[in-house]
């Protein structure tokens, strides 16, 4: 189990270290809907990846549900450490969350949240110390607004499919999601664009070209680590 559990780490520190856009670069290689726009970082410049746990929230207008359905707790207390708090409300414009929330889940671990709709205390929210997309900061409360439906479920999230367990991987570019049954292949290959990426990097501050820096960075790594295979 904590071989297992090690193993499971380092592929995600593989696709952190990535990046979301190399990442969401392999999934458009497999063929595969994984690549979430329009949730931007509250504070730019943090980096994860980790399993999802995932929220289904109904919304309405104001008075449409029982204070009690709207348990922040569900979320906010029981995701676990590494997890990624991912919440779909529809894109609504209605907090699901808020400052003390995100600091909570923050001590126990949590390492980020996705949130297609909304979010209070945005000053706070920055202070958290993991990284926070969403797609709307607000002040609009949950109360009465929000029924949390679901916990660790099926949920689409900028039309993106994601289930339990699947990896959201994340930064200032956007988010992708790689289906658990995914992850060794995307993140071989993402470490092979990765590696290929430095050398063209570094390649280009020695003054080559760009087009001439990737065509010599993709032959010395292909002579190093063999050809990219999808």
């Amino acid at each position: 189990m904590a071989e297992e559990k090690n193993a499971m780490h380092d592929i995600h520190e593989r696709l952190r270290s990535a990046g979301a856009s190399t990442v969401c670069a392999v999934l458009d290689m497999l063929g595969v809907a994984g690549t979430i726009t329009g949730l931007p970082a509250i504070r730019p410049g943090g980096t994860f990846a980790g399993p999802a746990f995932t929220v289904q929230a109904s919304t309405g207008p104001l008075g449409t549900y029982d204070p009690g359905d709207f348990d922040i707790a569900q979320y906010a207390d029981h995701a676990g450490a590494g997890q990624v708090i991912a919440i779909d409300a529809g894109g609504a414009r209605v907090s699901l969350a808020g400052g003390i929330a995100a600091m909570a889940s923050a001590r126990r671990g949590v390492a980020a949240w996705v949130v297609d709709g909304g979010m209070r205390d945005v000053d706070e929210l920055g202070e958290a110390g993991i990284p926070i997309h969403v797609r709307h900061g607000l002040a609009v409360t949950g109360r009465t607004r929000v029924r949390i439906e679901r916990i660790n479920g099926p949920i689409v999230i900028d039309g993106v499919s994601v289930e339990p367990m699947d990896v959201l991987v994340g930064d200032a570019s956007g988010i992708a999601c790689v289906p658990a049954h995914r992850l060794d292949r995307v993140a071989a290959m993402a470490d092979w664009i990765a590696g290929r990426d430095r050398i063209a990097g570094r390649l280009v501050r020695e003054g080559l070209s760009f087009s001439r820096a990737f065509k010599e960075a993709t032959g010395e790594y292909t002579a190093l680590h063999g050809p990219l295979e999808n």
